[in-house]
């Protein structure tokens, strides 16, 4: 299928959502006291994005669904945390440290992973034998990141980043940091910051735009994280455009199943180098490129191995 039938037909499916949501986009834009369409923050964020390839209508028809709503609290949220560590004492931060998260270790968590191993484990030794990515390291992956796909995110992704897209600069949220007057120092590092997440937030937008795209999902009802990972393997956009693999060749990749997602996480790994043979130093630098958090890493090392020892124990071999 073309890229521009793809484009017709996701704007076909959003005028159809236009039209049955007219009564609620109005209803909404009498509340706030502008319509979201108009509002002058998404201006420049879709002529920057329709100036990079993608056709007005259908950056029109994404931003004119009645769920996609301007906040700058997003993106004053992610900033006040980043405040919060600079202003964290550095013997704070290392006490902070820990080796790795001891609650995925826990009884019920690794019973509920090994219960998925055997569940799942036609379909992980098949991505096995085609990766070398052992079916321990992929269930605990799912495990940290979703709860083995139960926790998905509760806003949309689109919208997420969108919002920290459209939010360049700290003077249109600074009230909502709750912070006391800042140095000229420390102003101008929070202008750097915003404008790089903002540029960050963007580029992961545009990805997930023609992600959506070129697989015909509708990107604003794609659930996802605080910062727009998504699918069961919690992919940032640009990730999925890099890694992302159609894994029961169905025609378009899916993250929220497991075949694609499974898969999707192996053809990472393997691409970054990784092989069983690896020492664990080794094997910790591959799993922190999928989420840059030593502690993240080593936690995913240690329940692949709890993981192994039952599996040793109880099978399946």
């Amino acid at each position: 299928m073309s890229s521009k039938f793809k484009y017709l037909i996701l704007i076909v499916f959003f005028c159809f959502l236009l039209v049955i949501s007219t009564s609620v986009c109005c209803f909404a834009a009498s509340s706030v006291g502008h319509s979201n369409e108009s509002h002058e923050a998404w201006t420049s964020l879709k002529d920057r994005l329709v100036n990079d390839g993608f056709s007005r209508e259908y950056v029109e028809a994404v931003f004119s669904v009645s769920s996609v709503k301007y906040d700058s609290a997003m993106m004053a949220r992610k900033m006040k945390v980043l405040l919060q560590r600079r202003f964290e004492p550095q013997a704070k931060k290392i006490a902070r440290e820990k080796e790795f998260d001891e609650r995925y270790v826990g009884t019920i968590l690794l019973a509920g992973a090994y219960s998925y191993l055997r569940e799942n484990y036609e379909i992980l030794t098949k991505i096995d034998k085609q990766y070398d990515v052992s079916p321990s390291v992929l269930v605990a992956l799912l495990l940290v990141e979703t709860k083995l796909g139960h926790t998905l995110g509760t806003s949309p992704a689109f919208c997420n980043l969108a919002n920290m897209a459209a939010s360049p600069d700290p003077d249109v949220f600074f009230k909502d940091l709750d912070s006391a007057e800042l140095s000229l120092a420390d102003m101008k590092w929070l202008r750097k910051r915003t404008k790089r997440k903002a540029d960050w937030a963007y580029k992961e937008l545009s990805a997930l735009l023609k992600f959506s795209s070129d697989n015909s999902i509708n990107p604003s009802e794609i659930p996802g994280s605080p910062y727009g990972a998504f699918g069961i393997c919690q992919f940032m956009p640009t990730t999925a455009l890099s890694y992302a693999v159609d894994g029961d060749n169905d025609g378009r990749i899916d993250l929220f199943g497991k075949n694609d997602a499974l898969e999707s996480m192996a053809n990472f790994f393997k691409r970054h180098g990784w092989k069983k043979s690896l020492s664990k130093d080794k094997k910790l630098k591959v799993i922190y490129r999928y989420n840059h958090s030593m502690v993240y890493a080593r936690t995913i090392y240690e329940v692949a191995n709890q993981l192994d020892r039952i599996r040793s124990t109880f099978g399946p071999d």
